[in-house]
């Protein structure tokens, strides 16, 4: 009559008298889900996806609670909390999923891909005189002697930035095959800049330059390329880094009274929130991109609650620690300060073995 189903009197799967809503030999739940459709979804998102309204309980005191998830679960208080290893896979797979939603719905566009300086050219003959003036420029830049080798990168890839601008204004005009063209007369020019490596006497340098030097352009005209390469490979990034920040939590914050286990435990439920967030700025990003062509007073409204997540996002690893840790100010500051340090020399070899990974592989 109430819609509850009732519970037998006996295990369905052992025959066990029941004493609860488990079985207290089998561990089979009491109630069958066949008599109710509600008791189907329940059983899908409850054992197919391990979440039940435990969920909830967790991501509020995950996201507004600093520390507070970590210090009952130390505090053995866990049966109502999703599990912090599963909690940070759940969220870092959908943080993942919407950036690069993100990045491919949205265009991005660079000096590369944009016509720049060469849009107020009406023609042929008016985009090459613009950019022969300009490679002049900068080939006069490159010749000056000493010039150090981060300066070349950066000169080069100015170079390679106006090349596409110029190539896509050429498009533009409808320019023909011969005067397109000339985009592989200045790629071969700047793949000779390259140096020594592209020398014929190495081909197999000359073909991972001249591979390299082709992702290098393709980024340069579509910034997404280089985006979605570094995401397809982040994932397994966080996985290495992960253990490394709980090294770090303990090295730094040493207390030969914690186990390693629980710096790792920290460093779940850190990253699981560090996901959360950037889950929230998409969505609220998402917000604003709808309201502001026909709200444009409201679309404010999201853009100013990104601000907060922003800031919410460098001040929450300072709250969690100095709680969890159980430090005073002036120390939490310091060790915050050496741990981000730290996680952020780490976070930057990481992301730069990415981003070539990235190049190579894509």
């Amino acid at each position: 009559m109430n819609g509850i189903d009732p519970a037998p009197a006996a295990c369905g799967n052992c025959g066990s008298l029941l004493k609860g809503p488990w079985c207290h030999r089998c561990g089979q739940e009491a109630h069958d889900p066949m008599q109710r459709f509600r008791g189907a979804l329940r059983d899908l998102f409850e054992h197919v996806l391990h979440f039940d309204g435990r969920l909830w309980h967790t991501l509020l005191p995950l996201y507004f609670r600093p520390g507070f998830l970590t210090r009952d679960y130390l505090a053995g208080r866990r049966v109502r909390y999703v599990a912090p290893l599963r909690l940070m896979f759940f969220l870092a797979v959908i943080a993942f999923f919407v950036l690069r939603l993100n990045v491919e719905s949205n265009p991005l566009q660079t000096g590369a891909a944009d016509t720049g300086r060469y849009a107020a050219a009406h023609s042929v003959a008016g985009v090459e005189r613009l950019h022969q003036s300009e490679r002049a420029r900068i080939d006069a830049a490159l010749r000056k002697p000493g010039l150090p080798a981060p300066a070349q990168v950066l000169l080069q890839t100015a170079r390679w930035q106006d090349d596409a601008a110029a190539d896509r204004r050429l498009a533009e005009l409808g320019a023909p095959e011969s005067a397109a063209s000339s985009a592989s007369t200045r790629s071969s020019v700047a793949q000779a800049r390259l140096g020594p490596l592209s020398a014929p006497g190495d081909p197999r340098a000359a073909w991972l330059l001249e591979h390299l030097r082709t992702r290098l352009q393709a980024g340069l005209n579509d910034p997404r390329q280089w985006l979605l390469g570094v995401l397809h490979l982040l994932p397994q990034t966080m996985l290495v880094l992960l253990p490394l920040f709980a090294l770090v939590l303990k090295l730094v914050l040493y207390d030969k009274r914690r186990l390693y286990m629980e710096h790792l435990l920290v460093a779940l439920h850190s990253h699981a929130f560090v996901f959360l967030d950037l889950i929230v700025l998409v969505a609220l990003d998402a917000l604003q991109a709808l309201a502001r062509p026909h709200w444009p007073v409201l679309a404010t409204i999201p853009g100013g609650i990104a601000t907060l997540a922003g800031w919410w996002l460098l001040i929450y690893p300072l709250l969690m620690q100095k709680r969890v840790y159980g430090q005073r100010w002036g120390g939490a500051i310091v060790a915050y300060l050496g741990i981000g340090l730290i996680y952020s020399l780490l976070l930057a070899l990481a992301l730069g073995a990415v981003f070539v990974l990235s190049l190579w592989s894509h």
